[in-house]
């Protein structure tokens, strides 16, 4: 450790909120606050770039914040809201460059905030195209699931549409956002009450389920949800016509990350749109 970080070791440990200090955007000093923020322990934040705590959406926006702020010192400081890859924890993070390539970050808990918006009525956890469950939202209750103990064995169906921009490019922006709230309706009548449907990305759509079928069993399920929710939809007088593709996976592992799940649904969405679409994934997880 440098002189020129050591010096910062007592400033952060008198800060009454979490705190980094980032060298070139890499964690070099932490203090207790920030640890029992982010609920990450000190040898695995010292040396590793704040990036990679995040969630890969958030990724770009934090590299600018931290640019930001050492272009341009004389700005009080930044802010931007990001995702912990650990959890999907809600974070706001606010930058201020202290001279040398240094940067202090300070770290707040945005949980609270988001279980009031929740309660007042869902703004920050829902799609505002669709009205069903954001990305975020949907990963938390994944997330939530998987950490409980002796749970029962967890089910996931995943639907993309195939060739979206085909689809923007002919019929206009208008047509797509009317794709995936029909679609995102059509699935949600054809599933049980304790179901959870969310929208995964711009493209598709996540549902967890709780099931004991077997891997043919679900199977059948998402081939006749696939055949069911892809059919056209009307538009201006006309009909937008598309095709889907499926990926359905049986949690049966004791013990598997949300990281390896999420690597594994975008892995066969993947294989969807290099194959042209319209096809059923199995994942045995």
């Amino acid at each position: 450790m440098s002189a020129e970080i050591e010096r910062y070791e007592a400033v952060l440990s008198s800060t009454p909120l979490g705190c980094l200090l980032l060298d070139s955007g890499v964690i070099q000093l932490v203090n207790p606050e920030a640890v029992e923020t982010l609920g990450i322990p000190v040898d695995r934040l010292v040396g590793v770039p704040l990036t990679e705590l995040l969630v890969p959406d958030d990724e770009a926006g934090c590299r600018e914040l931290l640019t930001r702020a050492v272009d341009e010192p004389l700005i009080r400081a930044r802010t931007t809201s990001v995702r912990l890859a650990r959890g999907l924890a809600p974070m706001e993070l606010l930058a201020r460059s202290v001279g040398d390539g240094l940067v202090m970050v300070g770290v707040r808990s945005m949980a609270a905030e988001h279980q009031y918006s929740a309660q007042a009525g869902g703004a920050l956890t829902h799609d505002l195209v669709t009205g069903f469950p954001d990305h975020y939202h949907v990963l938390s209750q994944l997330n939530d699931r998987l950490a409980i103990p002796n749970r029962k064995p967890l089910a996931l169906l995943g639907l993309w549409i195939d060739d979206l921009p085909s689809i923007a490019d002919v019929n206009g922006r208008r047509a797509l956002n009317r794709v995936m709230r029909e679609t995102g309706l059509r699935l949600q009548d054809r599933l049980r009450g304790p179901d959870v449907l969310g929208r995964f990305d711009e493209t598709g759509f996540l549902v967890l389920m709780s099931s004991e079928a077997s891997a043919d069993e679900l199977t059948a399920v998402a081939e006749r949800l696939r055949s069911e929710v892809a059919f056209p939809v009307e538009l201006d007088q006309g009909l937008v016509s598309f095709s889907a593709s499926v990926v359905v996976g049986s949690i049966t592992s004791a013990r598997v990350s949300i990281e390896r799940v999420l690597a594994l649904l975008e892995a066969a969405a993947n294989r969807a749109a290099s194959s042209k679409g319209n096809r059923t994934d199995f994942l045995s997880i």
